[in-house]
């Protein structure tokens, strides 16, 4: 993972995350410091703790402990 693809926005990224035992595929539709939320392919909406999820996308695959900061700070350093 380079770390500038982190430096990127996530809302509106299509994305499979597992969460525990748990397994979603939707769109990111908004990001906290500690929390995902995600609107599922049955339009359930589902917030992830980043800590404890892995987010796979574009053939890549982001440990969500790398990204527990607000997206703008994490977007400007």
């Amino acid at each position: 993972m380079n770390r500038n693809d982190l430096k990127k926005e996530f809302i509106g990224l299509k994305v499979r995350i597992t969460y525990n035992d748990f397994t979603f595929k939707g769109t990111i539709i908004n990001e906290t410091k500690n929390l995902i939320y995600i609107k599922t392919d049955n339009n359930q909406i589902k917030k992830i703790i980043k800590k404890n999820a892995k987010i796979f996308t574009m053939n890549q695959t982001i440990d969500g402990k790398t990204i527990i900061k607000r997206s703008e700070d994490r977007i400007k350093k």
